[in-house]
């Protein structure tokens, strides 16, 4: 997975010259070097591997490949040695402080990377929310406000006008407290509640006459940890607003399977789709979220869609087992 395209692969061969390079020098001096170089490059790594979505036990996987491969080669190589011993233990030493170093300033850059990215997500969600402010509540107070003061104006000569426009504030008002308990129902945090009974919940709240949908939920949902279920549910809400809000579509399914190990979910819709290979438009961070939010719970998310065959976005999470189930 690390090495399917070019630049990654460049960065893992570089890698990995440094490190023999390092082991070298090890040898001929009898101390590790340092080199800053190989900082920059853990660096440029980690922030390469967040972006492309690769989770970080992939790195971790390759690390421990190329070290049982270099171990195996220089204990060969040493075989013939006078002080195999003490120059074996002095490589693998060596060895080992320099994939570690690696991998921990690279995590570091990783970490740093998904911050940043939660930190825009962040702003975007209250640009997103002063917008839903501004252009739902605040429009409907302003109609309220100039009724009134309508109202007021044609009460002493026109009692009918007036009261006509004093039931057109009361509407106003009323759509106004709709709006409201639509944007604070998203700001609502969905602990304590199931997975399936947050989902409903929006759906019922959202959902429109003309378009169908269907929500299957299998397993038991106490496997997932309440953080996870939260995130989840996130996800998933996000996933089909954007296909409402979006993708026009005449029927959406959603499907969730939560085993003990992992929690797989389906969100699915026949709407207008879209191209993945063009940018996302400016201002659109629905994806970016649902991207960021399954990277961090160390999941993995696929979208796929073609302009007029719909979406349909796929995420599996992994669910640590409690220790009480361990035992």
């Amino acid at each position: 997975m690390l090495i399917k395209d070019q630049r990654t692969k460049t960065q893992v061969m570089t890698n990995a010259s440094q490190i023999l390079t390092e082991m070298a020098n090890t040898l001929r001096t009898g101390r590790l070097q340092d080199d800053e170089e190989s900082v920059f490059l853990a660096w440029d790594i980690g922030v390469s591997r967040a972006s492309a979505g690769v989770h970080p036990r992939e790195s971790l996987m390759a690390a421990s490949v190329f070290f049982r491969a270099a171990f195996t080669t220089l204990s060969q190589r040493l075989l013939g040695e006078s002080q195999a011993a003490q120059l074996l233990k002095l490589v693998v030493t060596a060895l080992e402080q320099s994939i570690s170093m690696r991998i921990r300033e690279a995590a570091s850059s990783y970490t740093g990377f998904l911050l940043n990215k939660v930190t825009e997500a962040q702003r975007a969600e209250r640009q997103r929310i002063a917008r839903e402010l501004h252009d739902r509540i605040g429009h409907s107070i302003s109609v309220a406000q100039r009724q009134l003061e309508l109202s007021n104006l044609y009460r002493p000569t026109e009692p009918a006008k007036a009261l006509a426009k004093l039931e057109m504030a009361q509407q106003a008002i009323q759509e106004t407290m709709y709006n409201l308990r639509q944007v604070t129902s998203d700001l609502h945090p969905p602990g304590g509640r199931t997975l399936e009974k947050g989902l409903l919940g929006y759906l019922d709240m959202v959902g429109a006459d003309d378009v169908q949908i269907e929500l299957v939920v299998n397993g038991d949902q106490s496997w997932a940890p309440p953080n996870v279920s939260e995130e989840c549910l996130l996800i998933l809400r996000e996933a089909a607003r954007n296909a409402l809000t979006h993708g026009a579509p005449s029927a959406i399914l959603i499907r969730i399977d939560v085993a003990p190990h992992e929690l797989v979910a389906s969100v699915i819709d026949d709407g207008c789709g879209f191209d993945p290979d063009q940018p996302t438009p400016k201002g659109s961070m629905g994806l970016s979220s649902i991207r960021e939010r399954t990277q961090l719970l160390g999941g993995t998310v696929t979208i796929a869609s073609e302009p007029g065959r719909g979406v349909r976005i796929d995420l599996t999470v992994p669910l640590q087992r409690r220790s009480d189930d361990q035992e």
